[in-house]
């Protein structure tokens, strides 16, 4: 599954089970900058919660 910016690129891709494969580094520089990111598949909303909740208690 690839997950697209606002802007229509695809800037990360991820198993059906929603893990993260490629585009760790695009992935959390977009969050960063606020983009709205959407699975391409489905156009429905990337929780980016799910990506980052393990990195909370050590950053």
């Amino acid at each position: 599954m690839k997950i697209m910016d606002e802007d229509g690129d695809v800037i990360a891709i991820a198993s059906d089970d929603h893990t993260l494969i490629g585009g760790h580094h695009r992935l959390a520089v977009a969050a960063s900058l606020g983009k709205k990111l959407v699975w391409r598949d489905t156009g429905e909303p990337v929780k980016l919660d799910h990506f980052f909740k393990h990195y909370g208690s050590s950053l």
